[in-house]
Order: C-alpha cells, then structure tokens, then sequence
C-alpha cells in the first residue's frame, strides 16, 4: 500500500514535513557551475553555426506584428525575439545566447533539486551532468525555441515546489506562481502539468499544499498575467485549439504519437538520463525515503500519458525530467546494496554521452551534415536556397506580371525566411494562411499572380483558375529537411476576391500532408 499512500498527519499541521530533513547537504558549487560552464560556453561557441531555424525566423516576423497573443502561442518569444535582433543588429551569436544561459541554469537547477532531496556532492555533480549531456537540454539550448525556454522556467518551478515540501515556506508557492505565470507566456503546456500535480498532491499528500492560501494567490497571479492573451484568443476564437488538434495530426503523420513516441522521450533523456529517468520513476513512486514527493512521480506519469493520449509532441513530456533524476541520484547515492559499484556504471555512461554531443550540435562541416542524425541543424539550412529557387521563378516572369504578384507559402517557417531574405533578392511581398502568419495580413486585392510554395493543385485549383509547376526548392545540400523538394507552383487568376479568398485559406496543419505534392 505505501505506494499508493502519501498522505501524513503532517498534513494537517503548518509545519515542516517532519519526513524531510531540514538540513541539506551544501552545493558542490564548484563543479556544478564548471559543468553548466562548460554546456553554456560549448553552446556559444557554435551558436552562429549553419543559419535560422525555422521557428527563429517565424519569430523575428511575429516581433514586427506584436500583439497579446498569436494563434499558436503567447506573446513572449516573439517579443523577445524582436528585441534582441533589433538590439543586436541581427546577430546570431546574441539571438542564442539566452537558450545557452538557460541551458546552464538548467544544470544547476538539476543539483539545486537533487540537494533539496539530501543528494550530496557526487549526487548533485551526477544530476548536472545528466542534465548537461541530456540531448533535449543540448539541442534546446543551441536555438531560441519555446522549448528550451520551457524546460528552464519548468524546472525551476518545480525546484521551488520541492523546496515548499521541505521547509513549508509559503513565500515558494508565490516564487512558483509568478515563475509559473511568466512560463504561460511561452507555452500553455504548463497548465496540463500543474493540474496533474494538484489532483496527484489530493491523492497521493501532500494534501496541506491544496489548502495554503498563498497557492491560491500564485494561481491568480497566473490567471491576471496570461488575461490578456487569453483575451486574444477568446476574440480570435480559440486558435490554440485549432493548433493543437493540426499538431496531433502531424504526430500521428509522423508515427510519434501514443505509445510510439516513447522512444524520442526517453532518447531525449539520453544514455545516463534515461538510466536514471527509469530508476528514478521507480523509486520516487515506492521508496519511502522519497515519499514526500511522492505526487510528482505520478504527475510527471500523468503528464507522459496525457500528452500520448492527445496526440502532443512527445518531447513536451522532457521539461518535467530534473525531479526523476534527482529522485534517482539521491537513491543511488544512499543505497547500499550498489554503493560499491554504482560509479562504475554512471562512468561509462557519462562518457557514452559526452561522445553522443557532436552528431547533436553543429560542430562538424557543413558538407557533412546530410549524413548526420542532427536533425535539429538539418532544418538550420536551405532558407537562403529557397529564397533563390522562389527568386528565378519571380525573374523568369514577364515584368509586366510582376507588378500584380505575392508570393504565398504552405508552411510560415517558409513565409518568414522569404520575408528575411526575400527583400535583397527583389521578391514581393510574402503571406502565408500557416498558423499565426495568416493574421499577419493578405495580398493586395489587385494581386493577380502568386508564387505558392509547397500544397498541391488539388488544393490551389479551388482558389485559382490556372496552377502550373514552376520549379522545386533545392538545398543544394541533400539535406531532407521540411523544404527540400517542395514545389513551387506559378498560379494566376484568384476565383474570387482577396477579402473573401483569405479566410479559406486559413490552416493550421500544412496543406502539403493533406495529399501529393505532385
């Protein structure tokens, strides 16, 4: 029973659990801030490798449209996108400096919750190096992506919710609230994981956490924060739904979606990561030295199966790992029967990871990146290339066309880079009806000819009279990345105007899935 159990007397009391040690062992400061060092200055180092992700880019378009919110997000990235570029004069280096900090804070993060557990030095130095060498918390830190802003702000309020546990300090469950309140602004994912840890809190204890006042104040701090893009939302009817239900679709496209994407998060854990991930799961849900925190075991199961049951990507899952593997590393740490050989394991594991860290960033030529398994770089290159495949079809129009001409894509990571790269090379302006991109604004109503990027003519010949191939994207590379490939249709003679044309051309999934791009 004492794995289904949690609940204490304690909980009825405003005192400290008197299950959890009121002393924790200091933090082995010196080589947890080498080991987040050493993960930040590795990121800086190739952050101006390759060029833009796609993400990157769409989020320098969405910072010249500011708003309370966008139909796939809250307003923060692009935000904090645009000033940085505007800043930094464009810089690469500067746009990927925050993901790399955030990265180390990471890190440290793992040994701040594994000494709120008991973990002592080697512990904490085990939990930092699983996080540092975990390939979600690389590859999230090379790009300034929702995701590795995520982990950070997730991890930490789940620190400050550990700590709640052992000193009972209500003043955390503010800390949590406002760390909680700004993470809303870069995902809704939050929200999933904080209902599961509320209602796993109720059953499993502690059930005193439902019943502080201050957790309250922190829940409304959240709802005043996230008002005004929820707000947009509500006028723009609920975009966010639409988003999601179009990304479940491309998990299921992709065979990632229920029990399938197992393996891409748990692979994401890496190899000591998910040694740990395994051991820590099991021991947080049945050792009672661990029974405390026993509610974010079952939260972090929870979150796992809501996410394979609605189709959400199956990295989503990973912001919630720091807990698992601190659980872990401290039961290693005091358990007897494998102190003796404990280290000859995490060794091997530690330099199997460290040799994993080239095929995840950028660190090899360009010339080879075709052959390797860095499938985040992969979607680095190309949007050059396809600004010029878009740019020989414009030139081969006669001038006489060009003057009525848009170029409209499939996809908005398409639309934003032929929005950054298009201007040098003469392009017309860009839409696209992909996401947020679609609320960015439509052709001028005396657009006669569009240069469509990606979709199918079973799609375009319900908007235009005349569809005809004009050319494909090509990377140069041979890299099969999302553009590589994809057609480039010349279409002429909009069916109808502008005004009643743009809102059928609103998806949020690409078109190009719905069927042959031939």
């Amino acid at each position: 029973m004492a794995l289904f159990s949690g609940l204490r007397n304690s909980d009825k009391t405003l005192t400290p659990d008197p299950e959890v040690s009121a002393d924790i062992p200091a933090l082995a400061r010196g080589p947890v801030l080498c080991i987040a060092g050493a993960i930040a200055a590795l990121l800086l180092v190739v952050s101006n490798r390759f060029g833009y992700s796609g993400d990157e880019l769409y989020f320098l378009v969405a910072g010249q449209h500011l708003d309370w919110g966008y139909a796939d997000q809250p307003p923060m990235l692009p935000l904090l996108t645009h000033v940085i570029d505007v800043v930094f004069g464009g810089s690469l280096v500067a746009l990927r400096t925050p993901p790399a900090l955030m990265a180390a804070g990471s890190v440290v993060i793992a040994a701040l919750t594994t000494r709120e557990l008991g973990g002592r030095r080697r512990a904490q130095i085990l939990a930092a190096a699983a996080c540092a060498l975990a390939p979600i918390t690389i590859q999230s830190g090379h790009l300034l992506i929702t995701n590795g802003v995520d982990i950070f702000l997730a991890s930490v309020s789940c620190w400050l919710l550990v700590r709640w546990v052992r000193l009972r300090d209500d003043r955390l469950l503010l800390a949590t609230g406002a760390v909680v309140a700004v993470e809303l602004q870069v995902k809704y994912l939050a929200v999933t994981f904080w209902v599961i840890v509320l209602a796993a809190a109720w059953v499993f204890g502690p059930r005193e956490l439902l019943r502080r006042t201050k957790l309250w104040i922190g829940v409304l701090l959240v709802l005043i924060v996230s008002a005004p893009s929820l707000v947009w939302q509500a006028q723009h009817g609920w975009p966010q739904f639409a988003v999601s239900k179009a990304i479940a679709g491309e998990v299921a496209d992709s065979h990632t979606d229920g029990v399938r994407g197992l393996p891409i998060l748990l692979g994401g854990a890496g190899a000591i990561g998910l040694l740990l991930i395994v051991h820590g799961l099991v021991r947080l849900l049945g050792s009672p030295r661990l029974r405390p925190y026993r509610f974010l075991g079952w939260a972090f199961v929870g979150v796992v199966i809501v996410y394979a049951v609605t189709g959400g990507r199956s990295y989503y899952a990973g912001s919630y790992f720091i807990p698992v593997w601190a659980a872990a590393v401290v039961d290693l740490q005091d358990s007897a029967r494998i102190r003796k050989w404990r280290w000859w394991i995490a060794t091997p594991l530690v330099a199997a990871s460290i040799a994993t860290v080239p095929a995840l960033l950028p660190v090899y030529p360009l010339s080879k990146l075709a052959d390797m398994p860095d499938k985040v770089s992969m979607e680095t290159v190309g949007w050059q290339e396809m600004a010029d495949s878009v740019a020989a079809v414009y030139e081969a129009m006669p001038p006489a066309d060009r003057s009525t001409t848009a170029i409209v894509t499939d996809h908005y990571e398409q639309a934003a880079a032929l929005e950054r790269y298009g201007p040098s090379r003469g392009l017309p302006p860009v839409y696209s009806g992909n996401r947020s991109y679609w609320y960015f604004g439509r052709p001028a109503g005396t657009t006669r000819h569009v240069i469509y990027v990606g979709a199918n003519t079973g799609y375009l010949d319900k908007f235009f009279g005349t569809v005809r191939k004009a050319g494909r994207v090509d990377n140069r590379l041979g890299v099969d990345n999302i553009n590589q490939g994809m057609p480039i249709w010349l279409c002429e003679g909009p069916k109808e105007s502008w005004a009643v044309l743009w809102p059928k051309l609103d998806h949020q999934a690409m078109v190009i899935r719905r069927g042959d791009s031939s």
